[in-house]
């Protein structure tokens, strides 16, 4: 099984690609507003370095968002145009079920809210049990005010924020709140592809813009 994965969704763009249940090549660049002119490039340059042609690629994994509205719509264009000729399966997953892959399973905590930051003061998050199982949709919140929930003891705060973050989510919402700092790249796409690959029902891929005029964006 091989598989080309890629995320476009932030100015953080990775590219891994697994043979036969090994990730033999794996990149990371910052292209900011740059994926229109590099990504189709850097796609052919990686499956040439992995000494593989699209063709032989049996699944393209990619992100959804949320994130950049160019970066997200280039990703899933690009993916379905390398997939149409040689019918090769596409497959999308949220920032958050990334989010959720990179977790130690060390970490004992009852649920998890990943947490992603928008434009200005707005934040995107998601619920999750122990088990990684979603237990709210995809929603957003503003000002650094979390939502309401009724024991944030048991709660992990993860995601893409740093240290300043961190400290004025404390100062405005006067909890005992309990944070880890989590990055995800396209290694986690080829993780869930693999734990997906033989469900059923496999949802449409449905981009998660930050701007929500642009799409419908908590449609999963």
């Amino acid at each position: 099984m091989n598989i080309l994965a890629f995320d476009t969704s932030t100015e953080k763009f990775s590219l891994a690609i697994c043979k036969k249940d090994q990730i033999i090549y794996y990149c990371f660049r910052t292209l900011k507003n740059k994926y229109s002119k590099y990504l189709i490039p850097i796609i052919k340059d990686s499956l040439n370095k992995a000494k593989l042609k699209i063709e032989q690629i049996n699944i393209i994994s990619i992100s959804t968002g949320p994130g950049s509205f160019t970066g997200i719509r280039l990703g899933i264009a690009a993916a379905k145009g390398l997939s149409m000729p040689y019918g090769i399966k596409v497959l999308g997953f949220s920032n958050m079920d990334l989010i959720m892959d990179s977790i130690d399973h060390k970490i004992k905590k009852k649920n998890f809210l990943t947490l992603m930051k928008g434009k200005k003061d707005d934040f995107y998050y998601q619920i999750f049990n122990s088990k990684k199982k979603k237990l709210t949709k995809l929603s957003f919140f503003s000002n650094y005010k979390l939502p309401n929930f009724k024991n944030y003891d048991d709660v992990m705060i993860i995601g893409n924020f740093n240290k300043k973050t961190e400290n004025k989510f404390r100062s405005i919402n006067k909890k005992n709140l309990f944070f880890k700092r989590k990055f995800f790249n396209a290694k986690n796409l080829i993780n869930l592809s693999k734990i997906n690959l033989f469900k059923k029902n496999v949802k449409k891929i449905e981009p998660i813009y930050v701007y929500e005029h642009y799409a419908k964006i908590f449609s999963n």
